[in-house]
Parts: C-alpha cells; structure tokens; sequence
C-alpha cells in the first residue's frame, strides 16, 4: 500500500478540487501549470496534458468534471499503475512462495522434531512418526 502513494500523490494534482458551491467563495484555477510541472517532471510529455482544463466525460480513472487528465494520460497512467501493482504483487508473492518452500523443505526433513525423532525414519515415513512407543 506505501508503495501506491507516489502515485496517489501524482494523481491528486489532475483533480482541481471542489468547484464553487453555494456559499462557496473557492476560485477555480484554470490552468494545469501544476500537473503539467509534476507529470513533466516523471518524463511526460507536455503535448499530452493540456494547458487548461478540460471536461473528463469520456475519461475511466482521472475524475469525470474538469480534470488536466486527457484520454492519453490517463493511458499511461494506467500502463504505470498496472506495471507498478503486477511488481508489488511479483515481489510479494515470491517472498511468500520461497517461505512456504523453505518451509515445507524443513518439514520433509524433520517432520516431528519433538515427538518421537527415533521411530522417524526419514522424510514421508508418517505412519512410523505418528505411532508413541509405550
């Protein structure tokens, strides 16, 4: 989950907020100066995020009001997303498949290390294992 907030942090720029409200005396800021900045700094190109905003109707993920996310930005947001989250996963989930083996190694060796490791003749003999000699 930490590692998703560099990216919740660079999507937060494309949404300009609340706009004003009843009883709101918020200014809407038209320009996407700062989105253009954040998203240009991570290797975008400018082309591709507009100057000012612009209606997200037709947008999937980045928010559907007036947004500086165009159907481009919002693809290779998701192309980073995707990538991001599969490595998250990849990383995990080896952690956990070399665990489980480690494991499962150690307890093929020595399946009942405290029990009765004389009537134990090797790794798999269970019945033997299982059995209390009087």
């Amino acid at each position: 989950m930490f590692a998703l907030r560099p990216l919740l942090l660079l999507l937060l720029p494309l949404c300009p907020g609340p706009g004003p409200g009843p009883g709101s005396e918020a200014k809407v800021t038209r320009s996407c100066a700062e989105t253009r900045q954040v998203l240009g700094a991570r290797g975008y190109s400018l082309n591709l995020i507009p100057p000012a905003l612009i209606s997200g109707e037709h947008l999937r993920v980045c928010p559907q009001e007036y947004t500086c996310c165009s159907s481009e930005t919002e693809q290779r947001l998701i192309r980073e997303t995707e990538a991001t989250f599969r490595s998250l996963v990849e990383d995990s989930g080896s952690f956990l498949v070399h665990t489980l083996a480690a494991r499962h190694r150690k307890f093929d060796d020595n399946p009942d290390p405290g029990g009765c490791p004389s009537l134990c003749a090797g790794p798999g003999d269970w019945k033997k294992c299982g059995q209390r000699s009087a």
